[in-house]
């Protein structure tokens, strides 16, 4: 971005936070494999998930500044709204919303974002109500794979029946200590490898990056990878 502008200041600010967003469990799930926690980490790669998720829901969108504008700006907005909020946070939060707007370089996304922030209702989750829901979003942008793993990670993170333990050697073995789990570790390592790879590919493909060869090299590594531990 110092070099080149290749790309909307708020769209690259949505892939930046959510790169460091999508990273940190990553990392943090080889410490939780390693103390015996395999089984947990399926909330934090889900996280990695949602993190790939919002970025397609911005950059699949006809109007991609207006959504990132929305990503970034949507609790300030709501933050203006409640009636709890000091007039101090509410000033900061005027004058963040209106350096974001100035970062619109599209007139009709710039109006779009005006009449998004004077609705009268604020949704819950910044992407409505263009998209439902998370799932509604991996659905319609994500592969077959990414949409499988993400309802099986769902059961993880509501505490379903088949919730944290399916990650466990015996699921059937209800307990509260750390286990060792060398299979189930190998399958969570190459899935939090496989998909921060797919958001890396997000990025490539909509900054034009120009790393297909090394995506696919990478990709190739882990499909081996995957072979050898399902076997």
């Amino acid at each position: 971005m110092e070099e080149k502008i290749h790309i909307n200041e708020n769209i690259y600010i949505v892939f930046y936070k959510s790169m460091a967003y999508a990273i940190t469990p990553h990392r943090a799930m080889k410490s939780l494999c390693e103390d015996g926690w395999a089984h947990v980490s399926p909330n934090l790669l889900r996280t990695l998930l949602e993190a790939s998720a919002n970025c397609l829901a911005v950059v699949k969108n006809e109007y991609p500044e207006y959504m990132a504008f929305k990503y970034l700006y949507h609790q300030y907005i709501e933050s203006m709204r409640d009636n709890r909020t000091s007039e101090e946070l509410k000033e900061k939060a005027r004058k963040e919303i209106e350096m974001g707007l100035k970062k619109i370089s599209n007139k009709e996304e710039i109006s779009k974002a005006e009449e998004f922030i004077s609705r009268d209702r604020i949704y819950i989750f910044w992407f409505q109500p263009e998209k439902n829901g998370v799932g509604a979003i991996i659905n319609e942008y994500g592969g077959e794979d990414m949409r499988f793993i993400y309802k099986i990670l769902s059961m993880s993170v509501h505490a379903g029946h088949f919730g944290l333990f399916f990650f466990r050697e015996d699921s059937d073995d209800i307990n509260i200590e750390p286990s060792e789990n060398p299979k189930k570790a190998e399958i969570v390592l190459m899935a939090s490898n496989r998909y921060l790879l797919e958001f890396f590919n997000i990025r490539n493909q909509s900054e034009g990056l120009g790393f297909d060869s090394e995506y696919q090299d990478f990709l190739n590594r882990i499909l081996s990878f995957e072979k050898d531990v399902r076997g």
